[in-house]
């Protein structure tokens, strides 16, 4: 009976021995996964920021503010920017440098080099500067694609917030086809939401894959409460506009003429449009413009609804070569499509007509 009794209590003893013994090993295999894996993401970091660090910049920009009392007061603005071709030409955001006096960078053992803006886009917020490369290692950014991205991949951002050299901050793709809006910018579902933390000072510097290319450019935060919510302008749409920047100064592009608002069904009832629902309803025709050569007619009535103003009696668009526009967004990202010179077809709703309308589209002004 002792035995037997022994026995039992052996094997029950044997039995929480194995499973005691089978929780630590699948702790302890759990705990060194985690070690490892952090130290195999600690060094893909460290990896990255050392092969990145030679190609970004520190920019500072100097500057003056004439005051509403006639006083000149200097200005000093921080940003950052990245090497894209060895003979010294860099990218970085038109806000940085737009009112720039003068233009300094430095990196690696560089300081304070001189540098001139080669061109600026205000509507894609980004701009070229250039150093004199003799003598200096440069050593150019890899370029990504930016149209094969993915929410939830990581992402590395390397900056100078706040004046602090060469910043790495680290997060994944919050969010794609974002829209931004600044005074001279208007970004339309193409920006990249990111959680790695962007800060003043960041602007300009590069968005970067876990293979180290370049995939965005820093641009600015969401003010106020809001934390950990970055945005980036998308390469590709840097790199199509790169070499006019280069070349012209400025990027050439597309011009229409018009301001237009969106008409809705309800904004239709509530100004007794009868004969169309949806659409662009034209308030402006700029004198001289493709629009006007074309003969497309403005609105010439003032309305005043709900503390609005409307201009209405104008050309309604609905169509741009066949697909629908139903907002200014939509018709600025169509218009951005062709190249001036290029002849587009608008169907325009005139009172009860319909008509189709060829329109020679310019360079904008």
């Amino acid at each position: 009976m002792f035995f037997r009794r022994l026995h039992r209590y052996s094997f029950t003893i044997l039995i929480l021995i194995f499973f005691t013994a089978l929780t630590y090993n699948l702790f302890a295999k759990q705990s060194y996964a985690y070690r490892n894996n952090k130290s195999k993401s600690g060094s893909i970091v460290e990896r990255l920021f050392n092969k990145l660090k030679p190609s970004v910049v520190h920019i500072e920009v100097l500057g003056v503010t004439r005051l509403k009392n006639g006083a000149i007061m200097p200005e000093e603005d921080i940003g950052t920017g990245f090497f894209i071709s060895k003979n010294g030409d860099i990218l970085t955001n038109f806000h940085v440098i737009g009112n720039a006096g003068k233009i300094y960078i430095s990196f690696l053992k560089y300081k304070d080099i001189r540098a001139n803006v080669i061109g600026t886009d205000p509507s894609s917020d980004i701009a070229v500067i250039h150093i004199n490369p003799d003598g200096k290692t440069i050593i150019p950014v890899i370029m990504g694609n930016s149209d094969n991205l993915r929410v939830g991949e990581r992402v590395m951002a390397i900056g100078n917030p706040y004046n602090l050299y060469q910043t790495v901050t680290t997060g994944i793709i919050s969010g794609l086809k974002r829209s931004l809006f600044f005074p001279s910018a208007r970004f339309y579902g193409n920006i990249i939401q990111t959680d790695a933390s962007i800060n003043f000072g960041n602007s300009g510097g590069p968005l970067v894959d876990y293979e180290g290319r370049v995939i965005g450019i820093n641009t600015a935060k969401l003010a106020n409460s809001a934390q950990n919510i970055g945005f980036a302008i998308p390469i590709n749409l840097a790199k199509k506009n790169i070499p006019e920047l280069i070349k012209y100064g400025r990027v050439i592009r597309p011009w229409l003429g018009i301001e237009a608002i969106k008409l809705t069904e309800s904004l239709s009832t509530l100004l007794d449009i009868k004969y169309v629902k949806r659409g662009l309803l034209v308030e402006k025709v700029f004198s001289g413009s493709p629009a006007f050569k074309a003969g497309l007619v403005a609105g010439d009535r003032i309305i005043a609804m709900k503390n609005i103003t409307y201009v209405v009696g104008g050309d309604i668009i609905t169509r741009i070569n066949n697909k629908k526009v139903y907002s200014f967004s939509r018709l600025e990202e169509l218009i951005n499509t062709f190249a001036p010179g290029q002849v587009i077809v608008l169907k325009v709703h005139r009172g009860k007509s319909v008509r189709l309308v060829k329109v020679r589209l310019s360079s904008m002004p």
